[in-house]
């Protein structure tokens, strides 16, 4: 990507009502290949979100702190349950 195309990318990134830890990890994904895996490896798919090794260790990280001891869950059974932790994020 051109510089003056990544600088016009920045200022429209840093416009937006992002926290710095989401514009942070915008401009690290726009910034870094994406591809260092073929996605056919994990996904059957071949879903091009697991083309990308950061994604694939985050969901690692998650799914291993979903079974750990200290792991809270929320059970949601009904449409209220959904639309109550929808508007709490």
């Amino acid at each position: 990507m051109a510089t003056v195309a990544t600088n016009k990318l920045w200022a429209y990134i840093e416009s937006l009502s992002l926290s710095r830890r989401d514009r942070n990890w915008l401009a690290g994904k726009l910034l870094e290949p994406t591809h260092d895996a073929d996605p056919y490896e994990i996904s059957p798919s071949g879903d091009p979100f697991f083309a990308d090794s950061r994604n694939v260790k985050a969901v690692k990280d998650d799914i291993s702190k979903a079974h750990s001891p200290q792991a809270e869950f929320t059970r949601l059974e009904s449409k209220e349950d959904i639309m109550s932790m929808i508007n709490a994020l």
